[in-house]
């Protein structure tokens, strides 16, 4: 879990600073680099990501997994809205509709990141018996 919160924190950084400050669609607070972001990374991103991954149905049907993605999309969309209405994010070319285009496959590659994360810690002893 570890892991994958500090994925989320640097791809979302990575993100954000091409978004944001490269093409400007949408940032936190004000335009340009803010510290008060960091707050929100560290706060916000990791608990979050680990709700997401800690209660993925990963023994369900596919049905069952694409529906749990469908409901953390729209959970994620409304975060997303009270966060504009609130002052802590803004848009300028971006908007909820993009967001929600964005997240499915954001929640689908966090859940296939930690699956691959957990398979080659399952399989870490195969590769040091065999080329140690």
């Amino acid at each position: 879990m570890y892991c994958t919160s500090i994925f989320a924190i640097l791809l979302n950084v990575f993100v954000d600073i091409y978004l944001d400050l490269k093409l400007d669609l949408y940032g936190y607070f004000h335009k340009g680099v803010d510290y008060q972001m960091v707050i929100v990374l560290i706060g916000i991103f990791p608990p979050i990501s680990m709700i997401y991954l800690n209660s993925f149905p990963y023994d369900g049907k596919l049905f069952t997994k694409i529906s749990y993605i469908f409901i953390w999309t729209i959970i994620s969309i409304i975060y997303d809205f009270c966060s504009v209405k609130s002052g802590l994010l803004y848009y300028r070319k971006w908007s909820l509709f993009y967001s929600a285009l964005c997240y499915p496959f954001s929640l689908t590659f966090a859940y296939l990141k930690l699956r691959l994360i957990r398979w080659l810690a399952r399989n870490d002893g195969m590769w040091k018996r065999k080329y140690d």
